[in-house]
């Protein structure tokens, strides 16, 4: 890797720490459009993998905040999502999937205006890890559901939470790729090119939270929602019309 990309990849990994640092999402979102470019290599598994040891970090960092009841229903969804997109992406087009579900995050976002808090029980987490499932695996962004979902906890109860939920959530990936042979050394290469980038930003991401968790949490994640969807939908439009 020449030194201009290793500065540019260094750059844009660290970014994506600092946001995923301190939202417990966004990583893959900030990385993934440049470090394709630079090397379509680094998608998707050392993306994943960054990602995986990114929310054992914040996982770690935020232990005290875990809320474990009902985690274990969203991570239920996440697997079945999976499985039933690995299905329905060889029988029907991933376009329309990929369009309908950036749309349905949009009217989630816009619902999410509405007066009142979203109540958080076994049905919506079991639902809200089965959109993730079915988005990661189609459009390889699942965060926005389950961050849509917690976006009235607090910052520490959300970062801490939907980083348990995604160190499963990309484990579950991960292993699923490498089954079907797509982890090499080579990837793994990619990935400790990747490490001292997002191990830094993710303790610079420290300082962020400190202005995040001043009422800001809540706005952080529609932005990234809102975001996510449309790069989802765009990216779709772009390749196939």
């Amino acid at each position: 890797m020449e030194l201009t990309d290793f500065s540019i990849v260094f750059f844009i990994v660290m970014l994506g720490a600092i946001v995923q640092g301190s939202t417990s999402m966004g990583f893959a979102l900030t990385v993934a459009p440049v470090l394709m470019l630079i090397n379509p290599n680094f998608v998707p598994v050392p993306i994943l993998m960054s990602g995986f040891t990114l929310s054992v970090y914040l996982m770690i960092r935020e232990r005290k905040s875990i809320v474990l009841t009902g985690l274990g229903f969203s991570v239920f969804g996440r697997v079945l999502g999976a499985i039933f997109a690995s299905y329905i992406i060889l029988i029907i087009s991933q376009v329309y999937f990929s369009l309908v579900f950036g749309g349905l995050i949009l009217l989630a976002v816009v619902l999410s205006f509405m007066k009142g808090t979203w109540e958080i029980n076994r049905p919506k987490l079991f639902f809200a890890g089965l959109l993730s499932g079915i988005m990661g695996t189609l459009a390889s962004i699942g965060s926005p559901p389950m961050g849509l979902l917690y976006q009235h906890q607090k910052g520490k109860v959300i970062r801490g939470t939907l980083s348990a939920y995604f160190t499963l959530g990309t484990l579950i990936s991960i292993l699923s790729l490498s089954f079907v042979g797509k982890l090499s050394v080579n990837e793994f290469k990619l990935y400790l090119w990747m490490l001292p980038a997002f191990t830094l930003g993710f303790w610079l991401s420290k300082y962020v939270t400190k202005y995040l968790d001043k009422g800001y949490t809540r706005w952080a994640i529609l932005g990234i929602s809102t975001v996510s969807a449309l790069f989802v939908i765009g990216r779709t439009l772009y390749i196939n019309y």
